[in-house]
């Protein structure tokens, strides 16, 4: 197994995706475009893309052809927004006759406007792809044993957080430790502004968790018994966090990466374990342990998603509301949507006014309907070959292949952060942060390229 030395250093690639992840997560927790960290995580986002380009090789870009497409769809479909189109077509997708009016005033017969209802929110959108753009094309260059070490690096990063979010916890609604200006003062946030973002980003550390305690390489951190023992209070202490931070679309991220967790982690059991009893024994003790330690934070009445779960609110009764216009404003905007960065200006033009209320909406929070409205047919087409694609690959990877082998195991591992942050995408918008795309840029990277390796993929592997 891969074991790294002195005389073996980390690759220039790693040290470039090593940089880019902290920058992300230090600056890149708020989904929002006035934060100022963003004046410069994006210049420095920039930089490293174009210099992750130039030491990309013509043997990664053939390794992983079909995964550069797809992701360079996304940059397409974004940047299609920013061209100028011609009048008819323009006249086809705005159907305000008072803009009619005014170019025919202009004399503008040629060209239209941009397709974007909102320019400048519309360019920041593509500014923050740059994030994600550059983690992907250094992870493309990285060995096994590196890519191991990035997941390594997650786990560092999500128990900083962790620790982040209790001293938060303690510290009061003015601690220092809030990042932003603009967050839930008084939850458990850590990294991130919204303590939903926050609550999805350490469910995911379920998965990565399971594969990290089952890891039998050192990479030169000594020997792998303690991973078991840090994973373990790790994700006994990650419960009651996700609890006290009162999100309830965490809460059930949290469920699906548990269930992911376990389910990645009894065939690692059954391996070392000759026991017929031990894979069930085993899944009950922590099953047992998580609940109870879930009811301890419900009698100490710090389990705020759970009382938020069985509560009624109005804003609830809102987001049901708003989710039920997107039929019509999908019909307003149709087939193309109405562009990347607009869903706030085209909510405010055309919001009715028997929901119309104090209440300032920034987000739908439902991702799955806000990607159909901005893009339109094209968002609708690109999620159902995307959920397809997901389903085939993980009855693969689950079903018919081998769980003990640790290419299935990483990309098992994937598939599950994927599908937490899908079912989180339902009630709010996590993949809108920097952070959480370039997890998710990575998870999507192990998921395509497991189990089969590639020529690159194998140097440096070791026996």
């Amino acid at each position: 197994m891969p074991k790294y030395t002195r005389s073996a250093l980390p690759s220039f690639a790693f040290w470039g995706i090593f940089i880019s992840l902290a920058a992300a997560f230090l600056m890149g927790g708020s989904s929002r475009a006035d934060v100022q960290s963003l004046a410069l995580l994006n210049p420095m986002m920039i930089l490293c893309t174009g210099i992750a380009l130039l030491t990309l090789r013509v043997e990664h870009w053939r390794e992983h052809k079909r995964f550069l497409i797809w992701f360079g769809s996304i940059y397409i479909c974004v940047a299609f927004y920013y061209l100028p189109s011609p009048l008819k077509l323009m006249q086809f997708l705005q159907t305000d006759a008072g803009v009619d009016e005014i170019r025919n005033s202009s004399n503008l017969t040629t060209f239209g406007q941009l397709e974007s209802s909102a320019f400048p929110s519309a360019w920041q959108s593509l500014i923050f792809l740059f994030t994600p753009m550059a983690v992907l094309l250094f992870a493309l260059q990285l060995k096994r044993a590196e890519l191991g070490l990035v997941r390594h690096f997650l786990v560092f990063v999500g128990a900083l957080s962790a620790i982040i979010c209790v001293l938060q916890l303690s510290g009061g609604t003015d601690n220092p430790l809030y990042l932003y200006s603009v967050t839930n003062n008084g939850s458990a946030v850590g990294f991130f502004a919204n303590r939903n973002h926050s609550a999805v980003f350490l469910a995911c550390l379920f998965p990565i968790l399971a594969v990290f305690a089952s890891d039998r390489t050192s990479y030169g951190l000594g020997g792998t018994t303690w991973y078991r023992y840090f994973a373990l209070i790790l994700t006994l202490i990650l419960v009651p966090l996700i609890l006290v931070t009162g999100s309830r679309a965490g809460m059930f991220a949290a469920v699906v990466g548990l269930i992911g967790g376990a389910l990645l982690y009894i065939p690692h059991i059954s391996s070392r374990d000759r026991s017929k009893n031990a894979k069930f024994i085993v899944p009950a003790v922590m099953l047992a342990t998580i609940v109870c330690v879930v009811m301890i934070t419900i009698f100490f009445s710090r389990a705020e998603a759970i009382e938020r779960f069985f509560a009624e609110t109005g804003y609830a009764k809102d987001r049901s509301d708003f989710w039920a216009l997107s039929g019509q404003l999908f019909r307003q905007y149709y087939p193309f949507g109405f562009g990347p960065g607009s869903f706030s200006a085209a909510f405010q033009r055309d919001e009715p006014l028997s929901i119309l209320d104090g209440v300032y909406l920034n987000r739908l929070h439902n991702d799955w309907l806000e990607t159909a409205l901005t893009f339109g047919i094209l968002g609708i087409v690109w999620l159902l070959g995307a959920s397809i694609y997901f389903v085939y690959r993980s009855f693969q990877l689950w079903i018919l292949m081998d769980g003990t082998r640790s290419e299935v195991k990483i990309g098992r591992m994937s598939s599950v952060i994927i599908a937490i942050l899908a079912v989180a995408s339902v009630f709010d918008y996590p993949l809108r942060t920097p952070a959480i795309m370039s997890l998710m840029v990575l998870a999507l990277l192990w998921f395509v390229r497991s189990p089969y390796q590639s020529s690159h993929y194998q140097k440096g592997q070791g026996d």
